[in-house]
């Protein structure tokens, strides 16, 4: 017996898409066999099961984005905060500013505590980001805070001579990504970020501590108090517009991925069924 007729029309150059017919990533697709419409009611092929790389960078994205919006709370609120509650703001920003004008009226542990684990609550993200996904992390965030791509590109070319000397002296965002990019050891990350962290923590507190006996700096605490209130409302808004710009680039960083990922997930359909 010669092949059946399923293969004679598989072999035959009549086989192919039927005109009309819906692309074969949709539910339903046809075929012309031999002059005949075959239709096929739904696809049965299962999706490709999805890695542990392919996990989406926007979960973790989101997470520094809230906490970047409690820094910008910090910001709208530390005129009322600073002098009142020293610890409520560094816990929300403990950036040099905060930690110096801070630094002369709250306890060395609870200050030094607190302000450690703020600086370093960002950077095991940024360099988990960097160590699985540079490529998505670097193109949501610079939706979400313009100009990282740019001074990511700019650091490339000197960052792997200098990781440990950048990671000690300034772990930002950039650094961070960086050096998951450049697969730094955790240990060694982990050690020099927070021994960079706490140096420059009791560094700004002693300034801060020093700053604070100087009569300048007293006329300055002086104009805030009678003022704090205006201080506070143009905080305020200044940090809200930030804020509304970073939501707005998250959501259209969330629906680029999306669509990225769509196309992704159809181009890899269609290699599979071929």
């Amino acid at each position: 017996r010669g092949p059946g007729p399923t293969a004679r029309a598989v072999g035959s150059r009549r086989f192919g898409p039927r005109p009309g017919a819906p692309h074969l990533g949709s539910a339903r697709f046809g075929y012309r066999v031999r002059g005949r419409d075959v239709r096929v009611a739904r696809c049965s092929m299962p999706a490709p099961a999805r890695s542990a790389t392919d996990v989406s960078p926007l979960a973790i994205v989101v997470a520094l984005v809230a906490v970047n919006l409690a820094g910008k709370a910090g910001d709208a609120f530390a005129a009322l905060l600073v002098e009142s509650r020293p610890l409520t703001l560094l816990a929300l920003n403990a950036n040099d500013a905060h930690m110096a004008l801070t630094a002369g009226h709250t306890p060395f542990a609870p200050y030094v505590i607190v302000s450690l684990l703020r600086r370093l609550l960002e950077d095991p993200l940024y360099y988990h980001l960097g160590a699985t996904r540079f490529a998505s992390a670097v193109r949501v965030l610079d939706r979400t805070s313009p100009g990282i791509l740019r001074k990511i590109e700019a650091s490339k070319p000197w960052f792997e001579r200098f990781s440990v000397l950048a990671v000690l002296l300034e772990p930002g965002a950039v650094v961070c990504l960086l050096a998951g990019w450049s697969k730094m050891r955790a240990a060694t990350f982990w050690s020099v970020n927070v021994f960079g962290t706490l140096a420059r923590v009791l560094l700004v507190r002693r300034i801060g501590v020093r700053v604070a006996e100087w009569s300048a700096f007293a006329k300055a605490s002086k104009f805030a108090k009678a003022n704090r209130r205006v201080i506070a409302v143009a905080g305020f808004a200044i940090a809200t517009a930030a804020a509304v710009s970073v939501l707005r680039g998250l959501k259209k960083a969330y629906a680029a991925e999306n669509a990225r990922s769509s196309r992704k997930h159809l181009r890899r359909s269609r290699e599979s069924f071929r």
